[in-house]
């Protein structure tokens, strides 16, 4: 039962991103998507095609444009703090921001690309994500963190790794990413 539970919990994680993504976006695109043919038939007289679709992708940029300014994030700051006391929901929210400003915030966390020797022979491609971790082991070895995307899956396993066992990779995060999830199909 204990791991039943484990794994309803792990694809939770794996789901959650992509029904709540589109979720928002069905959401938000049933609220304002007939406003764009509103507004502009009455100027061109009649209904033009892709209308609904363009005005929500203005409305969803300006809407991104304003977060950067300083009353917008006071505002998103605010929302996030409310969020942030929900027990629960803090914990799926906050692994979904963090995801996502990992691979494509300003400060990506997946941005160096190494191999990881498990035998004289063998390596195992994946991504530097901690580079310096905040303890050693019993025998004072330093670990870095990494990060092993699946092949053919949107998921991963994150492992602490012997520096001396971590070489960096002359390789694009695109490009590498594609490699291991295409099995090498790709790249």
């Amino acid at each position: 039962m204990k791991k039943l539970s484990l794994y309803f919990i792990q694809g939770l994680l794996v789901l959650l991103p992509f029904i709540g993504t589109f979720y928002i976006i069905g959401f938000i695109y049933e609220k304002i998507a007939g406003m764009g043919n509103a507004m502009l038939v009455p100027i061109v007289g009649r209904e033009l095609p892709f209308a609904n679709f363009l005005f929500v992708i203005v409305v969803v940029s300006l809407i991104g444009l304003l977060a950067n300014y300083w009353i917008s994030k006071k505002l998103f700051t605010f929302i996030e703090n409310i969020i942030s006391r929900v027990p629960g929901v803090r914990n799926i929210y906050s692994t979904i921001k963090d995801t996502l400003k990992a691979l494509f915030g300003e400060k990506k966390k997946f941005d160096k690309v190494v191999l990881v020797y498990l035998t004289d022979n063998v390596a195992r491609l994946g991504f530097l994500t901690v580079e310096e971790s905040s303890f050693k082991t019993k025998d004072g070895q330093e670990m870095m963190g990494v990060y092993f995307p699946q092949t053919m899956q949107v998921a991963g396993d994150m492992y602490w790794v012997p520096k001396e066992l971590v070489q960096p990779v002359d390789m694009s995060v695109d490009k590498a990413f594609q490699l291991i999830v295409s099995g090498g199909a790709t790249g």
